[in-house]
């Protein structure tokens, strides 16, 4: 008969949200672990990259604004 993993901690990752269990490779590191496969953890990192790139670009104001405003209030 084989032996069933049943007693096995799980939580919960992070990029996709369904439950996935420990694994012997994550002895060590197990409270480390958020997501549940290398394809997550890359999509994680590819949307943190965007957001972080997205915010940047939205602090600056358009580049001819205050000029565009200063030349209509001299006229």
């Amino acid at each position: 008969m084989a032996h069933k993993k049943t007693n096995l901690p799980e939580t919960i990752c992070l990029q996709c949200q369904r439950p996935f269990a420990w694994r012997k490779k994550w002895l060590r590191c197990w409270e480390e672990v958020k997501y549940c496969s290398e394809r997550c953890k890359g999509e994680a990192k590819r949307l943190a990259k965007a957001e972080r790139k997205s915010a940047v670009g939205s602090n600056k104001p358009p580049a001819n604004a205050c000029a565009a405003g200063q030349v209509e209030d001299e006229f």
